[in-house]
C-alpha cells in the first residue's frame, strides 16, 4: 500500500513549499551529524558530497570549483532540489514508490553482479545487498504507508548521489570499487535523510489540512 499520488495537492504553495524545505532541512541536520562525525568516526574518514560535486565538475568540465560553492550546492540540494523533486515524483508518478524501489533493486543488483564477473565480489558485499534489499522488502510487512514510502524516497536519494552521479564523476558504481564500505555508509546516511524529510513533510502537510 502507498499513498496514492492523485490524492495529494499537486501544486507548491507557500505553505507546502516552507513543510517542504522544513522536511528537507530536518533531514540534512541529520545527515551532517551522521556524515561528518558518525560516518568519520567508523572509516576514519566523513562522506563528502562537496568532493562528490569536485569530482563531476573535474571529470566532465575540467573545472576547480571553490570548496564554499561546492557546500552551497550540497545544502541547496538537500534543502530545495530533493524535496521538490520529492513532491513532484509522489504527486505525478503512479506508485511511485514501487517504481523507485525496482530502480534502486535492479540498478543495486546491477553493480554486485558487475562485482561478481570481475572476481572483486566479497562477503562483505554480498552483506550490503543483503541489508539493501532487506530494506526495500520491509515495505511488504510496514504497516505505516508514509514510513514505507519514506524509506523509499530515502533509497532513491543515495541511488542519484551513487548510482548516477558517482559515475558522472568519473568514480565507480555506487563506489563498489572503493570496497564498498564508503557507499554503505552513504547509503545509511541518506535513507535517514530522505526518510526524515519526507516523513516531516507529510505530517506536517496533514496538519495543515487540518487546520
Amino acid at each position: 500500500m502507498t499513498m496514492a499520488a492523485d490524492t495529494k495537492p499537486a501544486t507548491v504553495q507557500g505553505r507546502t513549499a516552507l513543510h517542504l524545505f522544513a522536511g528537507g532541512l530536518a533531514g540534512l541536520l541529520i545527515w551532517e551529524v551522521w556524515a561528518r562525525v558518525l560516518t568519520k568516526a567508523v572509516l576514519g574518514y566523513p562522506l563528502e558530497p562537496a568532493g562528490l560535486i569536485d569530482a563531476i565538475a573535474q571529470h566532465r568540465f575540467g573545472l576547480s570549483v571553490p570548496y564554499l560553492i561546492r557546500e552551497a550546492l550540497h545544502y541547496g540540494v538537500g534543502i530545495v532540489g530533493y524535496p521538490v523533486a520529492y513532491f513532484a515524483i509522489s504527486r505525478f508518478v503512479p506508485r511511485w514508490p514501487v517504481v523507485l524501489d525496482a530502480i534502486v533493486f535492479v540498478t543495486f543488483s546491477a553493480g554486485i553482479a558487475g562485482l561478481i564477473t570481475t572476481g572483486t565480489f566479497a562477503p562483505i558485499h554480498f552483506i550490503f545487498w543483503t541489508a539493501a534489499v532487506g530494506l526495500i522488502a520491509t515495505r511488504l510487512i510496514n504497516r505505516s504507508p508514509l514510513i514505507a514510502d519514506a524509506i523509499s524516497w530515502g533509497n532513491f536519494t543515495w541511488f542519484n548521489a551513487l548510482g548516477l552521479m558517482a559515475p558522472v564523476g568519473g568514480l565507480s558504481f555506487y563506489l563498489l570499487g572503493e570496497g564498498g564500505e564508503l557507499s554503505y555508509m552513504s547509503f545509511v546516511g541518506h535513507v535517514i535523510y530522505g526518510a526524515v524529510a519526507v516523513w516531516l513533510f507529510e505530517r506536517l502537510e496533514t496538519g495543515a489540512g487540518r487546520g
